[in-house]
């Protein structure tokens, strides 16, 4: 019979991953003393989590950090209660720190900016998503931080291309540049970017407000970028994207609000192999229709996820087309597709791998099709609605919607009839 004292150290170890840090501390050492050991092995602590942990106060944080000074991830996203005196003190106890995540965090300004540089001389990862203090001033004490390589300052709407030129100009090991919401951006970030990062940048996400066809074709001298997002290209046209082609070690490509691209866009984008491509979103885009997906599955056989939600152009010829060409598929999104409706049932046949179907606002797809999917491939969720109609700008208030497994799609579904009837 197996209980909790035959367990070895290491199962105990990753058990222990899952408690809170109040009840590492405060509860669990006082059990016995190997619990008392364990509780203190360096692999517990590897990640101190206090997003998911708000009720972990101040004196406690400190306690914590005090004891555990070997932490190499800090996870503070949404701590606005922590003064900004306590901030410094958990960066200037964490000397190990390899990762740090201060989004949404307002206390973030430059004296937390400068002990960050001071003491995390190996910090490798920093997020400061959201963080309004987070400005031109903190980018420049940043580039102190010479090991960096990933930053995330998303909706830091204060830092400029200034701030953009310092990061690149200063930090050498620096290969993923996240920045979207960041409206104060524009064509020079990108020139930047490709003049002194064109053969180390990997990860880039951008705000397309600002941005020109000009600049965004200059993303094409990234041959190494692997992953590349970019935000409102509301004014970007087909000529942006022609040359996506040359990207060939591309993994993930999203395009959200892309209204002007259009079939002669995403054909001379697709127009090669892309073997590595995993991931592709082409979201709110009217212009994406059967031969641009066609042309999607025939360069990239390995994907696995499709987001084209709000791309009122496909049909179900152009998406059969799309999966005869992609076997690998985990996940399907086709929120507010309009012109769909046998396509459900054909998923069995094409696409036995499917993990994730969304089908939100596809007002023709049948409910006995996604009934029969679901009895087909039992590990399938459903994202499904009744006939609900909107635009993407009211889901994301829509509440009423399943996400549910097949047998309590069965279930619901049966109940919802029983109860018509009678």
């Amino acid at each position: 019979m197996v209980t909790i004292r035959t367990l070895s150290d290491e199962l105990l170890v990753k058990v222990f991953g899952y408690l809170s840090p109040v009840e590492l501390v405060g509860q669990t050492p006082l059990v016995c003393r190997k619990w008392r050991n364990l509780s203190y092995d360096s692999k517990v602590w590897d990640t101190l989590d206090l997003h998911h942990h708000h009720e972990v106060s101040e004196n406690q944080l400190r306690r914590i950090v005090w004891l555990h000074c070997s932490t190499r991830k800090l996870i503070l996203r949404y701590r606005r209660d922590l003064s900004e005196r306590s901030m410094i003190w958990c960066v200037f106890h964490l000397k190990n720190l390899r990762a740090l995540d201060l989004s949404h965090c307002p206390q973030v300004n430059s004296r937390i900016v400068s002990t960050i540089v001071q003491f995390c001389k190996k910090l490798r990862h920093l997020n400061v998503n959201g963080c309004t203090g987070f400005d031109n001033e903190c980018v420049l004490i940043l580039t102190g931080c010479r090991k960096l390589r990933h930053l995330n300052f998303s909706e830091c709407e204060t830092v400029t291309d200034f701030g953009v030129n310092a990061m690149t100009s200063f930090l050498p090991k620096l290969n993923s540049v996240l920045c979207d919401g960041v409206l104060s951006l524009h064509d020079e970030v990108i020139e930047m970017i490709v003049t002194k990062k064109c053969n180390t940048i990997t990860d880039l996400q951008l705000d397309g407000g600002n941005l020109t066809d000009e600049g965004v074709e200059m993303l094409s001298e990234l041959r190494y970028l692997r992953r590349l997002r970019i935000q409102y290209c509301d004014n970007l046209t087909d000529d942006a994207i022609l040359d996506f082609h040359s990207l060939l070690y591309l993994e993930e490509l999203s395009l959200t609000r892309a209204h002007s691209f259009s079939t002669t866009g995403f054909v001379g984008a697709f127009s090669r192999p892309h073997h590595f491509m995993r991931i592709v979103e082409i979201t709110e885009c009217s212009g994406l229709d059967d031969v641009s997906l066609t042309a999607i599955g025939r360069s990239c056989p390995n994907l696995t996820d499709l987001n084209i939600s709000w791309c009122r152009n496909v049909t179900d010829d152009g998406m059969i087309c799309f999966l005869e060409r992609v076997s690998q598929l985990q996940v399907l999104k086709l929120q507010s597709v309009p012109k769909l409706c046998d396509l459900v049932a054909l998923i069995p046949l094409y696409t036995p791998s499917l993990a994730h179907l969304n089908v939100i606002s596809c007002s023709r797809i049948r409910e006995e099709d996604l009934l029969a999917v679901a009895a087909q491939l039992p590990d399938l969720q459903i994202a499904y609605n009744r006939d609900l109609g909107c635009s993407p700008k009211t889901t994301k208030m829509l509440k009423y919607f399943d996400l549910m497994s097949p047998r309590q799609f069965a279930m619901t579904n049966r109940l919802h009839r029983m109860s018509g009837s009678t």
